[in-house]
């Protein structure tokens, strides 16, 4: 799972506490012990919990319990419990509510489009996109692999995807002859080629390509062509990937047409799910 470092969860204290806690430094509220319980509203599966943890911690506050992010939790059920002074407790109140309202709807997004889609293929892959929010992605991402799903590329950095973007520049060069190039030139790396039709998959596939991702292709013409490219590589692995417009509403078909990984953005959209914040001093 994600390491999410000191540096990483001292900003996310900061983001909120740029300075100090006016309200409480106006009202003279004693910094007196007390609890804080976070609680589901709603079924679903959680997330966010130990980077809540984490700022908690690094606020001197101690945790008690919590619920390992990933798990399935029930409408009622604590996730996490911490206790200690009560103006840390506010610092960490909010912040830690939108890490785990957040983070929780993500998982749970996740979850569900993953249940629906092996209901029709039961070693289909969900994968997120580097279509997250900027300063964010890591958080969300952490959040889909809490839901179970993947991500399909971390960054620019970990493998090659050659995209409608790339060729645009190289208008002289054959598909073929860029497939040719990027293993030359990065032979230990992954290789996947982005088309929009048949014929591009079909000569990516022929010229060496690892896999090849067809983006906005309906299912109806996903599924023969997922498996006349199986047949150029008969008993070998290739990967297949369907992107673009995948949703809760239709991955059960695009998990139908064979594709080994569902390539998605839709994950990062997904409505914050529902928590309380319970504070109490301590008797």
């Amino acid at each position: 799972m994600i390491h999410f470092s000191q540096a990483e969860i001292d900003g996310l204290i900061q983001e909120d506490l740029p300075l100090h806690d006016e309200t409480t430094r106006a009202i003279g509220m004693p910094d007196v012990p007390g609890t804080l319980s976070y609680l589901a509203r709603q079924p679903g599966v959680v997330a966010g919990v130990a980077p809540c943890a984490q700022m908690a911690r690094s606020l001197g506050l101690v945790v008690h319990s919590l619920v390992p992010d990933g798990e399935p939790v029930a409408a009622g059920q604590a996730v996490l419990q911490v206790q200690g002074r009560s103006h840390a407790l506010h610092v960490l109140w909010r912040q830690g509510m939108n890490l785990i309202e957040h983070l929780s709807g993500i998982a749970s997004a996740t979850a569900a489009m993953l249940r629906d889609a092996r209901a029709l293929q039961s070693n289909v892959q969900l994968a997120a996109t580097r279509k997250a929010f900027p300063g964010a992605r890591r958080l969300q991402q952490y959040a889909v692999l809490c839901g179970g799903g993947m991500v399909h590329r971390a960054g620019l950095s970990e493998s090659l995807l050659v995209f409608a973007q790339h060729r645009h520049f190289m208008p002289d060069t054959a598909l073929a002859d860029l497939v040719r190039q990027a293993r030359r030139a990065s032979p230990e790396k992954f290789l996947l080629v982005e088309v929009v039709n048949a014929a591009d998959a079909l000569a990516a596939v022929r010229a060496g390509a690892d896999g090849v991702q067809i983006d906005k292709m309906a299912p109806a013409a996903l599924t023969p062509l997922v498996a006349e490219l199986r047949a150029l590589r008969p008993g070998q692995h290739l990967t297949v990937n369907a992107a673009g417009g995948i949703r809760q509403d239709n991955v059960a078909a695009y998990a139908a047409t064979g594709a080994d990984v569902l390539v998605t953005s839709h994950l990062y959209t997904a409505a914050a799910a529902d928590y309380a914040a319970v504070m109490a001093p301590l008797a």
